[in-house]
């Protein structure tokens, strides 16, 4: 499999971190001036080529088909460049964890793929996020107060070097219970974690997006009940269905978080390796179609806050963004919410 990690690139954090965008530099791209751009998700929810994105002159896009009308070289370079950037341009969303698993069925080598890990200052702010896993490990190896339940390098490395008689047992108990040796039980907690920080990071983007969609709502509202389109039925009627459309969604999403919140509590003290198996599979289980429905809430954000920065904009500008930016793709989104795996009451996942 071509190794997509490119000798010297260099990533920058908001493009390892982000949800919707993929600098081409990490792909195994043949096109050096290619190579430059990147694949983003736009706010109509469309796979696209960003050639540039600069304040004040905004984001010169083009679709996968049209790069030989735009770059030089090869042609048969370019289709196989192409024929990549299709196959990944089909993943939902461009986060780490969505592209660890597109570029793997990609053929892509992932092992070398610095890239798809999280910066470091991302990963500091996701941690607290993990506190309903992190504080009970913590008060059942060692009591509360010992250590940092936000640091969880420091709670491996403890776990690696237990400093008392009675934490070496829980840990020797605790790996009996997953059925590892206790030298392996660090990487395996560690692994565990990677996982529970993906379900972090969905979380953060829904953190801060629900405020900002209730915002939008409002902002629509403003000009449907207090401006001439209070008696034009067709713009009420369309209004009505984007506040619907975000409302369900954001419910739904809110509704799966909480069952998270419910299923994923480990009992230190009982674990098992079926324990660690059923969060994975359970994480797993929702990790594309949270992928694309944050994603899709995202960029129509994102699209919202670089037009209106301040809210305002007259009714016509407000109809004419939600007719023309807010409203594609948003229908596709609640279909995908509504497919999306669901936890029974009090039980398991089911889809």
């Amino acid at each position: 499999m071509p190794d997509a990690m490119r000798p010297g690139s260099v990533i920058a954090d908001y493009d390892r971190d982000s949800i919707h965008t993929l600098p081409l530099t990490v792909l195994p791209v043949s096109n050096a001036a290619l190579s430059k751009a990147r694949l983003i998700k736009n706010h109509r929810l469309e796979t696209r080529v960003e050639l540039f994105r600069e304040t004040g002159i905004g984001s010169g896009q083009i679709a996968i088909d049209e790069i030989p009308d735009f770059f030089s070289g090869d042609p048969a370079g370019l289709q196989d460049d192409m024929a990549l950037l299709r196959r990944i341009g089909q993943l939902p969303a461009f986060d780490p964890y969505t592209l660890r698993i597109g570029l793997r069925q990609a053929g892509v080598d992932v092992l070398s793929l610095e890239a798809l890990r999280l910066s470091p200052a991302k990963r500091a702010e996701l941690l607290p996020l993990m506190r309903n896993i992190t504080r009970p490990l913590i008060v059942h190896l060692y009591g509360d107060g010992t250590v940092d339940p936000d640091d969880l390098e420091a709670i491996i490395h403890m776990i690696a070097y237990p400093n008392t008689p009675k934490v070496r047992a829980r840990i020797q108990s605790m790996a009996a219970g997953l059925k590892v040796g206790i030298d392996a039980l660090p990487d395996m907690l560690e692994d565990y974690g990677d996982t529970c920080l993906a379900l972090s990071y969905y979380r953060s983007y829904f953190q801060y997006a629900l405020p900002v969609l209730d915002r939008i709502l409002e902002w629509m509202r403003e000009v449907r009940d207090n401006s001439f389109l209070r008696s034009d039925p067709n713009a009420r009627q369309a209004f009505q269905q984007v506040e619907d459309v975000i409302t369900h969604v954001s419910a739904s999403v809110i509704r799966r978080f909480d069952g998270f919140d419910r299923h994923t509590v480990v009992n230190w003290e009982m674990v098992t390796v079926g324990t660690f198996g059923g969060v994975r599979e359970l994480i797993s289980a929702h990790q594309r179609s949270l992928a694309q429905v944050l994603c899709g809430l995202t960029v129509k954000i994102y699209e919202w806050e670089q037009r209106f920065p301040n809210g305002g904009g007259s009714p016509d500008k407000r109809a004419e963004f939600i007719a023309s930016d807010l409203r594609p793709g948003l229908d596709a989104l609640w279909g995908v919410e509504r497919r999306a795996p669901r936890f029974e009451n009090g039980g398991e996942a089911a889809a």
